[in-house]
C-alpha cells in the first residue's frame, strides 16, 4: 500500500490507534512538544483541513485537500490542543489534588506554580500528630486557608526570678521637739543635788508649768523622733526565654509531586514544616527531630514589699527658755542649752521660779537619713499553660 493509501486507511476511527499515529488530534507514539509547538514525527503539528491525499511521501508542501501541511510522511493533519498528549487543561495548577491541572506535565509540588505559592514536600504526620507550618520567632499571619494561632515558644523552665530592689528617701522630717528633756541641778557645778527629772518638750509648744531654776543645771534634749521615709521599689524583669511564634494548622488534603513517602503541603515563606501533638514534652516522631514547647506564658513573677526603716536626724543644740509669764510671752528670764553639760545659770540657789517654759530644736540641714532597706524577696513563677509539642524537620 502506498503512503497516501496507508494514511487514508488510518482515517477510520477504529484504526487510528492501530496506525500508531494520533487519536482525537493528539499524538500517541512520540514525544510531545507542546500546544502550537513543533512536535516529533507522527505527532499532530498542523491544521490541515484533511489528511494528505498524495500518493507519495509528505514533503511539507501543501498536499491535495489542504493548504498548510508542514508535517512529515505519515502525519495526521489535525492540530494539537494541549501541551501534554491526552490532557485537557482545567485551569491553574491546584497543588493538593494529584492532577496536572494546567497540562504542563508537572503535578502539584513538581510544578513551579505550586512552589511559588509556598507548597513544599513534607513528611506525613504519624497517627496522633498533625502537619502544621510553624514560625518560632514571628507572628506574620497564616494564609487564609489555614487556622492561625499565636503562641509563646520555649520559655526557660524555670525562668530566673525578677531582680528586686528597694530605695528609701526621706519624707516628713523627724522632730527634735518630742519626748522629754532630762535634767539634773544643784548649787554647784556638780549638778547633783537631786535625781534626774524629765520635762516634756511638748513639740516646741509652751509648757504652762511653774519651775524653779537652780544655780547650775545639766539638761539633755530628746533624740529626733518620728518622720517618714518613702519607699521606692524597683522590679527588673528577667527574660522568660520565650519567643513569640505562630502555628498554621488545619490542612487535611495533601498533593503529590514528591518522592515517597513525602506529600505536597502548604509551608508559607518564613515557616517550617512541623508536626503538632497536644501536651508538653512529647517525644518527636521520625523525620521531625527538633522539639518546641508552645502555649501561653503565665508570668506571675514579682517582688515582695519594699519597706523602709525609721528615719534618723542630727538635732541642733536645743534652747530651753523660761518665762515669768504663764504663756511663754514677754522677755526670756533664763535660757539654757540642752547640751548635756552642767552649766551655771547665774542665779543663786535654789534660784527663781518661772511660770512657763518652751523648748526648741530642729534637725541639722542634710542630716535626715533613712536606714538601709532590706532587699525584697522575689515572688511568683513562670508557667506555660495549654502546653503543646511542636516537632520540626
Amino acid at each position: 500500500m502506498g503512503a497516501a493509501r496507508f494514511a487514508v486507511a488510518c482515517l477510520a476511527a477504529s484504526l487510528l490507534a492501530a496506525c500508531g499515529l494520533a487519536v482525537n488530534g493528539l499524538e500517541t507514539t512520540a514525544g510531545d512538544g507542546g500546544a502550537g509547538g513543533g512536535d516529533a514525527t507522527a505527532d499532530v503539528r498542523s491544521a490541515d483541513a484533511s489528511q494528505e491525499a498524495s500518493s507519495g511521501g509528505d514533503t511539507g508542501v501543501a498536499p491535495e485537500g489542504s493548504s498548510n501541511d508542514t508535517g512529515t510522511t505519515g502525519d495526521v493533519v489535525v492540530s494539537e490542543t494541549g501541551p501534554v498528549d491526552g490532557c485537557v487543561a482545567t485551569g491553574p495548577e491546584s497543588c493538593t489534588n494529584g492532577i496536572d491541572d494546567d497540562c504542563n506535565g508537572l503535578t502539584d509540588c513538581a510544578d513551579p506554580a505550586c512552589t511559588t505559592q509556598g507548597y513544599a514536600c513534607v513528611t506525613p504526620a504519624p497517627n496522633g500528630w498533625d502537619n502544621v507550618a510553624f514560625d518560632a520567632t514571628s507572628q506574620a499571619g497564616c494564609p487564609a486557608t489555614l487556622m492561625d494561632k499565636n503562641v509563646d515558644v520555649d520559655p526557660t523552665m524555670p525562668a530566673p526570678p525578677d531582680v528586686c530592689g528597694c530605695a528609701c528617701t526621706p519624707g516628713a522630717s523627724p522632730s527634735c521637739e518630742t519626748g522629754n528633756i532630762s535634767a539634773t541641778h544643784g548649787p554647784n557645778n556638780q549638778c547633783n543635788a537631786g535625781g534626774v527629772m524629765n520635762y516634756p518638750a511638748s513639740g516646741g509648744n509652751c509648757n504652762k508649768t511653774a519651775l524653779a531654776v537652780d544655780s547650775f543645771v545639766l539638761a539633755a534634749q530628746p533624740p529626733a523622733a518620728g518622720g517618714t521615709c518613702t519607699a521606692t521599689a524597683t522590679v527588673t524583669p528577667t527574660p522568660t526565654g520565650a519567643t513569640q511564634g505562630e502555628v498554621c494548622s488545619g490542612e487535611k488534603t495533601f498533593g503529590s509531586g514528591c518522592t515517597a513517602p513525602q506529600v505536597c503541603g502548604l509551608v508559607p515563606t518564613g515557616f517550617t514544616s512541623c508536626v503538632h501533638h497536644g501536651g508538653a514534652n512529647m517525644g518527636c516522631p521520625a523525620g521531625y527531630a527538633t522539639p518546641h514547647s508552645v502555649g501561653t506564658v503565665m508570668d506571675t513573677r514579682g517582688c515582695g514589699a519594699c519597706m523602709c526603716g525609721t528615719p534618723t536626724a542630727t538635732c541642733s543644740a536645743g534652747i530651753w527658755a523660761f518665762f515669768s509669764s504663764n504663756d511663754c510671752s514677754g522677755a526670756v528670764g533664763i535660757s539654757l542649752q540642752t547640751n548635756d553639760q552642767c552649766d551655771g545659770t547665774g542665779d543663786p540657789s535654789p534660784g527663781p521660779t518661772f511660770q512657763s517654759n518652751k523648748f526648741s530644736s530642729t534637725p541639722v540641714n542634710g542630716s535626715v537619713a533613712c536606714g538601709p532597706a532590706p532587699t525584697p524577696p522575689p515572688t511568683g513563677t513562670v508557667m506555660l499553660t495549654g502546653a503543646d509539642t511542636i516537632c520540626c524537620d
